[in-house]
This record gives structure tokens, C-alpha cells and sequence, in this order.
């Protein structure tokens, strides 16, 4: 009985192993080892890459190159074989609308590559906010990819936003991209050169000249007139919005950046400027009898002051001269005469400019900062708060330039108004107010 138990056992030993041999497939399966069964004659279709990112037309690297209204040369592998237009650039994961459709062109080095143009409208005015605002440096990273329409965008309806479908690979391993020119610094030493100009021409000027000074006296010399708050608020906001049209120009190469808000402060100032030149030439003030009584005095103009000082100073010189005539042998007195009228001349002309002296003194400037908060009678309201409000909205202006790299365009109608309501302030007050 045993002896037959162990027959039976070889028996099924040999029927397995030669189950096995013949169906080895299904002895793998069984097993767990075998691979999902594939068609091993069949070819993958080829991966689109990016292979390098190029300037256009001239084939050199992208990278310190490339900046607004350049085109940035794509070379892919293997060569696409949509339509060039239904490609769509993304730079750091976000697609560059507005741009115009693509188009393929073989480059001076002989490559063949998509080619997109980077230009900023209002299409892509957000995008280029967001990545070029706030700049810290001359140049931002971007990793380049592309996208595929699956049909062509028709006028009937919207273009389909794709997803980022072709990438590439540096040497290093990282996404493919390139250093982006946001400003050269040979066009930012351009920039600042001709604010800086702009700057002189009015600030430096103003030190000597009438530019932002006030001409309530003209005996008094251009340096010692006072500064004006209309016409130095004029001078503030040309300053401003001409300083930043420049940056913006050679930052986005766009002269459209001026935007109304900016236009709006600038006439608000002009205008102000306007009606307090108007109100101190209707009105009678201290600094119009103290002109009349300069000019009782034979002073009507600076030169009129400096030829009384060049009078003194002449019969000065000729003093010794007379004292040693008049000392000498003098029968006739003529010496003596001569003497005695120098000595009145120079006394009437010492009296005609002390007379000067306190009479222009309440109204000889104090420094831009006191000439601008006060009046003959001290620091005024009206004054310091055309001063505050147009420093502190001058201060949002230049943060707004530097973060949205546009002219603020969000000054509402309100901040507007404030600026304007300021200015009717000033003037008004300067009706009962002593110039300063």
C-alpha cells in the first residue's frame, strides 16, 4: 500500500514538470515574475524637447541677450509637425498671451526654431507686472516651455489655453531657460543722466534764479528771493512724471506710459501755480508798500542796490585822497568842501542802504523749507498741508512706478479731487496772507 502512495507521488512530480515545460507562460504568470505582455516590435512615438533657446535671427544664446520686442528663437527636437501658430510660449509656467502667432525661421546659425516675439500690450500687461515689478536686478530668470493647440484659434471663439506639453533639460539637469534683460546698464546710466539734467536745470537753477522763487521784490537779488510752494509743486511733479516716462522707456521700451492720473496731477499743479501768481499780482500786500518805498528811494531793481554799494565803495576810496587836501594848505576851503561833501554822499548812501536792509529783511528766504511752511508771520496751515499731501501722494507715485512698472493708472477721483481741493485751499488763502 505504501509502496503504491509513492509511485502515485513520482507520478504527479513528472505530470507537473512537464506541464511546465510545455506551458512555461503560464508557469511564469503563476509565479508572479512575469512582465505585462507588450508588443516588444512596437516604437514609442518620439518625445518633443526643447534643445535650446536662441535669439532671433542671430542664433546666439538667449540668455543676457534677449529684452522687450526681441524674439526669442525656440529649437525643438524632433522638428514639430503642428502649424507654428498653434504653439503657445509659456515663461515660468504661465502663458505670455497677446503675443503674435508664431512662426518658424531658420536663424543665422542655420537652426530651425519657433520664433515668438516679446512684446508687453494690454493683453500681457498683467504677466509683465508680475514678473519684471519690484526689480532687484538687471536681469530675471525664466524657464521657457511650450504648448499645443489642438486646432487653430478662429474669430468665432476664444483661443483654448493649453497645458505645457514641451519642456527641456540643461546641462544640469534644470528646466530649460534664460536670463532675461530687464534693463541694460548702459541705458540706466542714459536714464539717470537725463533726469539728473532735468533735475539741475530746475533745482540748481532755481538756487540762483527766479525758476521756483517768488519775485515779490525785485530789489532783492534772485538767491534771496523766497521759494514758492506753487510753482516748487509744479517743479515736483514735472519732475516725477518726466523721471519716470524715461525709466519706463528704456526699462519697456513703450512712450505710452504717461498715464491720465499723472496728467491730471501735473495740470492740478499748473493750475495752482497759475492763480497764486494771479492773487499776489491783484492783491495790495506788505511786499507792495516796502516796493514802493524802495523805489522812493531810487531803488526799482537789484542793479539800482548794486550801483548805491558801488557808489559808497568809490567815495570811500576817495576819502584819504580828500582828508590829506583838506589837511594841506587850503586858503579857499575847496579841499575842505570836497571833503565835507564826500563824507554827506557817503552817509546818504549808508542811510539809503540800511533803509534796504530793514525793509527787505521780514522777506529775504529762510531755506526751502521754512519758505515753503510759513508766511511774514510764521508757519500756516494751508501751506503745510499743500506740502504733506503732495509729498506723501508723491511718495505712493514713485512706489507705484517702481512696482507695476507703469505711471500709477489707480488714483482714484477722490485722492484726486483731495489734490485739487488743497490747491483752491492755498489759494484761497493767500488773499489774507502776508507773502513771506
Amino acid at each position: 500500500m505504501q509502496r503504491n502512495s509513492g509511485r502515485r507521488a513520482v507520478v504527479f512530480v513528472l505530470l507537473f514538470v512537464l506541464g511546465a515545460i510545455g506551458h512555461p507562460a503560464v508557469a511564469l504568470q503563476d509565479s508572479g515574475n512575469a512582465p505585462p505582455q507588450s508588443d516588444a516590435n512596437a516604437q514609442a512615438p518620439a518625445t518633443i524637447r526643447i534643445t535650446a533657446l536662441l535669439q532671433a535671427p542671430s542664433g546666439q544664446p538667449a540668455s543676457d541677450h534677449l529684452a522687450l520686442n526681441d524674439k526669442l528663437a525656440v529649437v525643438v527636437d524632433p522638428v514639430p509637425t503642428l502649424p507654428a501658430e498653434q504653439y503657445v510660449l509659456f515663461l515660468n509656467d504661465t502663458e505670455v498671451k497677446g503675443l503674435a502667432p508664431a512662426d518658424y525661421a531658420t536663424l543665422q546659425n542655420g537652426q530651425r526654431a519657433l520664433v515668438f516675439r516679446l512684446v508687453r500690450n494690454t493683453d500681457n500687461g498683467v504677466f509683465w507686472r508680475q514678473m519684471l515689478g519690484s526689480p532687484t536686478r538687471s536681469h530675471v530668470r525664466f524657464t521657457v516651455g511650450l504648448g499645443e493647440r489642438t486646432e487653430p484659434c478662429s474669430t468665432s471663439q476664444p483661443c483654448k489655453s493649453p497645458n505645457v506639453t514641451i519642456r527641456g533639460l540643461d546641462a544640469n539637469g534644470k528646466p530649460m531657460g534664460f536670463d532675461f534683460v530687464l534693463i541694460s546698464w548702459e541705458w540706466l546710466a542714459l536714464a539717470v543722466a537725463v533726469v539728473a539734467g532735468a533735475v539741475a536745470m530746475i533745482w540748481g537753477h532755481a538756487r540762483n534764479n527766479t525758476t521756483l522763487r517768488d519775485n515779490l521784490l525785485p530789489q532783492l537779488p534772485p538767491r534771496q528771493q523766497t521759494y514758492s510752494l506753487a510753482r516748487w509743486q509744479m517743479a515736483f511733479w514735472f519732475v516725477l512724471v518726466f523721471g519716470s516716462f524715461v525709466f519706463l522707456y528704456v526699462l519697456l521700451w513703450d512712450y505710452n506710459t504717461v498715464s491720465t492720473q499723472a496728467l491730471a496731477l501735473m495740470g492740478i499743479s499748473s493750475a495752482t501755480a497759475l492763480a497764486a501768481i494771479a492773487v499776489d499780482a491783484a492783491k495790495d500786500s506788505p511786499a507792495d508798500a516796502v516796493n514802493r518805498a524802495l523805489q522812493a528811494l531810487g531803488l526799482y531793481t537789484h542793479a539800482d542796490v548794486l550801483r548805491i554799494e558801488q557808489e559808497l565803495n568809490d567815495r570811500k576810496a576817495q576819502m584819504p585822497i580828500a582828508q590829506r587836501e583838506a589837511d594841506a594848505h587850503d586858503p579857499a576851503g575847496i579841499a575842505r568842501r570836497r571833503l565835507a561833501q564826500l563824507q554827506a554822499e557817503i552817509q546818504d548812501r549808508l542811510n539809503i542802504q540800511k533803509a534796504y536792509l530793514d525793509k527787505t529783511r521780514p522777506f529775504v528766504s529762510q531755506g526751502l523749507l521754512k519758505d515753503l511752511t510759513t508766511d511774514i508771520n510764521g508757519p500756516t496751515l494751508h501751506r503745510i498741508q499743500v506740502l504733506c499731501w503732495t509729498v506723501a501722494l508723491g511718495c505712493v507715485f514713485i512706489i507705484g512706478v517702481y512696482r507695476d512698472l507703469a505711471m500709477p493708472p489707480d488714483f482714484s477721483a477722490t485722492l484726486l479731487a483731495l489734490m485739487g481741493i488743497s490747491g483752491a485751499g492755498y489759494v484761497g488763502f493767500k488773499w489774507p496772507e502776508k507773502n513771506n
